[in-house]
C-alpha cells in the first residue's frame, strides 16, 4: 500500500459551500445509483463532480483528481499534494490521500481503491471526463482488469437542482442582470469593447460572482458573427452589431444571459431576425413542462423559425448549474435538441438560446436562464427581451 488517508481536524477556514445535509442527501443518492450498478466503489474525476460530492474547490484539476465513493465511509478525494488543503480545510468530506510531483497518481489510485473496494471489488469509474487522458484510464484499467467497470453516476444526478442549489441560481441571475445592465449602458459609439469587458468583470466580481467556465462574450463589429468571440480591443462605430453574454456565478452554479444590439438603429435584417427569436424564446418558455421530452419541445422552435424563413442548426437550450472551465454550460449533461427523447424534470435548470449567426454580419439571440417547475418554468434572469440599441 503506497498512500495514506490524511484527515482535515480543526475548525474549516471557510464556511461550506452547502449544509451538511445536502452533502448527506448527495451521498444518498449516488450510493442507491452505486448499488442499482453493484459497485462497492465508485470513482469520480470531473472537477464538478468532484465539487458536487465533496465540496472540493480549486481550479487546479488540470493535474489529476479523483474522488473515491464507498457504501459506508467518507469520500477520500486524491489530490496533488500543494492542492489538497481544498479538501483537508474547506471540503465537506475532510478526507485526501496526497500525490507529489514525482507520484504517479494513477499508481496510488489503483492501491486506493483496492483497498477501499474490500473483499467485493466492483469499481465504477467515469470514462467521460475532460481532465484524464487515455494513457492515464488505460493504466487505471491495467492495473484492475475486469474490477474496473464504466460508470457515469454523477451527472444524471447533477441535473435536477436542490432547493439550495437553485437559491445559488437564483443569487446568480440578479449578478448577472446588474452586469448586463453594466454593459449595455457602456455600449457607444467609439467605445472600446475592452472597457465594456473590465466594466462587466468589474461588476460581478464586486458584486459576489466567482469566476465562470469560460469568459463572458463581450464583441462588437463583425466578429459578432463568430461563434464564441470575445473583446479583442474593437472600438464600436455606428452602425456596428454588438453581442453580450454574461455568467453571474455563486458557489460554483451559473446563470447566463445572452443579449444581442447594434450601435444606432440595427439594420432591418436583424429586426426581422429579432421576432423569430423572441418568438421562439416564448414558445420555449410556454413549451416546457415537467414528462414533456426535449426533442419535441425543441422541434417547435425549429418550426417557429421557418415560418419566419430561418433555418436552425442549433441547439434551443442547454442546462447549466456547477460550472468549471472548459464550460459553464452542462449540455453534455441534457440540451434540448433534435434526438434527446428524456423528459424535462421540475427543478432542472436550462438556459434557453435560440437564435442564428450571420457570418459575416450579426449574430441574434435572445436568452434566459429558467428552472423547471412542476407546470412549467421560472425564468430568473430579466432583462428586456428585445434587441438592444446604444
Amino acid at each position: 500500500m503506497n498512500f495514506t488517508i490524511e484527515q482535515g481536524e480543526g475548525p474549516l477556514i471557510a464556511p461550506l459551500p452547502f449544509s451538511r445535509g445536502e452533502y448527506e442527501a448527495r451521498m444518498m443518492r449516488l450510493r442507491c445509483a452505486m448499488r442499482q450498478q453493484d459497485l462497492t466503489v465508485f470513482v469520480s474525476f470531473s472537477p464538478e463532480n468532484i465539487f458536487w460530492i465533496t465540496g472540493h474547490d480549486s481550479p487546479a484539476y488540470h493535474y489529476v483528481q479523483a474522488c473515491v465513493v464507498t457504501l459506508d465511509e467518507t469520500p477520500v478525494n486524491l489530490i496533488r499534494r500543494i492542492d489538497a488543503t481544498n479538501t483537508l480545510l474547506r471540503s465537506w468530506s475532510r478526507r485526501v490521500v496526497c500525490y507529489g510531483d514525482s507520484d504517479e497518481p494513477m499508481t496510488m489510485l489503483a492501491d486506493l481503491a483496492e483497498e477501499l473496494a474490500g473483499s467485493n471489488p466492483r469499481i465504477g469509474a467515469e470514462i467521460d471526463s475532460f481532465f484524464v487522458s487515455s494513457r492515464r484510464f488505460d493504466m487505471l484499467r491495467d492495473r484492475l482488469g475486469a474490477r474496473l467497470v464504466p460508470a457515469q453516476l454523477v451527472e444524471p444526478l447533477r441535473l435536477v437542482k436542490s432547493v439550495e442549489e437553485i437559491d445559488c441560481i437564483r443569487r446568480a441571475a440578479r449578478l448577472t442582470g446588474t452586469a448586463m445592465e453594466v454593459a449595455v449602458s457602456m455600449a457607444a459609439d467609439g467605445v472600446d469593447e475592452n472597457r465594456i469587458a473590465g466594466a462587466v468583470w468589474n461588476s460581478l466580481v464586486s458584486n459576489g460572482s466567482e469566476f465562470p467556465g469560460l469568459p463572458p462574450f463581450i464583441v462588437g463589429g463583425p466578429r459578432t458573427s463568430l461563434g464564441h468571440s470575445t473583446w479583442g480591443g474593437h472600438v464600436l462605430r455606428k452602425g456596428d452589431p454588438v453581442v453580450f453574454e454574461i455568467p453571474g456565478v455563486v458557489k460554483r452554479y451559473v446563470a447566463p444571459l445572452f443579449r444581442s444590439g447594434a450601435v444606432g438603429e440595427p439594420p432591418p435584417a436583424m429586426r426581422r431576425l429579432e421576432a423569430a427569436v423572441v418568438d421562439s424564446l416564448e414558445l420555449l418558455i410556454s413549451e416546457i413542462k415537467p414528462g414533456r421530452a426535449a426533442a419535441d419541445v425543441h422541434r417547435k422552435s425549429v418550426e417557429n423559425f421557418a415560418r419566419h424563413g430561418y433555418a436552425v442548426a442549433h441547439r434551443s437550450g442547454y442546462s447549466v448549474g456547477v460550472n468549471y472551465a472548459p464550460d459553464w454550460g452542462e449540455g453534455h449533461l441534457f440540451s434540448i435538441v433534435d434526438g434527446e427523447t428524456r423528459a424535462f424534470e421540475p427543478g432542472m435548470v436550462f438556459h434557453l438560446v435560440p437564435g442564428i449567426y450571420v457570418p459575416p454580419d450579426f449574430v441574434v439571440v435572445i436568452s434566459e436562464t429558467v428552472i423547471v417547475t412542476e407546470d412549467g418554468v421560472d425564468v430568473v434572469t430579466q432583462f428586456p427581451r428585445r434587441l438592444f440599441t446604444c
